[in-house]
């Protein structure tokens, strides 16, 4: 009778509501008893042939449920688009098993989670996805999550507590600075400032400021913002020095000067 499952020996139970000559009284249903579980189908009394066998879910003695193949959700009675979930083997995207969690149906555009494990099962990733492939493996990945706490956006390898591959666009943004490292010692009294000769000389020879990395560094490492900006502010605040001191010398020279005239 083509009933799943397994055993040499299979039990049905048939409920037929109603005559068997019309379809009135609605669909006769069945179920199957046997050592794979319990199955169930159905069909009206005039069908030629019953519907396709399903299986009835149930837990086990430790209220484990186990499920092969989908488990689909019908948004309305309407209209039969499905969004459903799905778990299954994402070895295409890593070569491991894995766990994979799809939302797809109207409006969704089959995003979904994918979860892979790294080689040496102590490490793992969380991809979010969205795209046309309903099983979510072959869609672009938008949002990466490691186990490690790193989270990546238009990336798969977050090397930082947060990773964009991207534009950021942020009303504000907080840096936090640690002990010594914002620049106001520049106006101790014992910080050795250089002299506009030893400045001239350092950017004849390496065409850049002081503890300003260069065009080349920048394009091959990225630019730290907290770490660039403390030094901005220590360029300025030497300019600063350096300003005091010009204008110094020019007040002298105009004393100098006004002197002469008196003469």
């Amino acid at each position: 009778m083509g009933v799943p499952g397994s055993g040499f020996y299979s039990t049905n139970l048939t409920i037929s509501p109603w005559a068997n000559n019309e379809n009135s009284g609605d669909k006769n249903h069945q179920l199957n008893f046997n050592n794979g579980g319990i199955f169930y189908r159905n069909a009206y009394p005039l069908d030629v042939q019953w519907s396709e066998w399903g299986k009835i879910l149930m837990s086990d003695q430790d209220g484990n449920v186990d499920l092969t193949g989908r488990l689909a959700v019908l948004r309305t009675a309407n209209r039969p688009g499905k969004a459903h979930i799905l778990f299954g083997n994402g070895s295409a995207l890593s070569g491991q098993p894995s766990a994979m969690l799809s939302f797809a149906g109207y409006g969704i555009q089959h995003s979904g989670f994918t979860w892979v494990p790294n080689t040496s099962m102590d490490e793992g990733k969380l991809f979010l996805s969205f795209g046309g492939a309903e099983d979510g493996i072959a869609n672009p990945i938008k949002v990466t999550f490691q186990s490690n706490g790193n989270v990546g956006i238009g990336t798969k390898n977050p090397d930082s507590k947060l990773t964009v591959a991207g534009n950021i666009h942020a009303q504000e943004v907080k840096v936090t600075a640690r002990a010594g490292e914002v620049p106001d010692y520049v106006f101790a009294n014992d910080y050795k400032l250089k002299s506009l000769e030893e400045v001239e000389r350092y950017i004849k020879q390496n065409s850049h400021l002081p503890e300003i990395p260069s065009a080349k560094e920048i394009e091959k490492n990225g630019l730290m913002l907290g770490e660039m900006n403390m030094n901005l502010l220590k360029k300025m605040e030497e300019m600063t020095l350096y300003m005091i001191e010009q204008n110094k010398r020019i007040k002298d020279l105009e004393k100098q000067i006004e002197e002469i005239k008196r003469k």
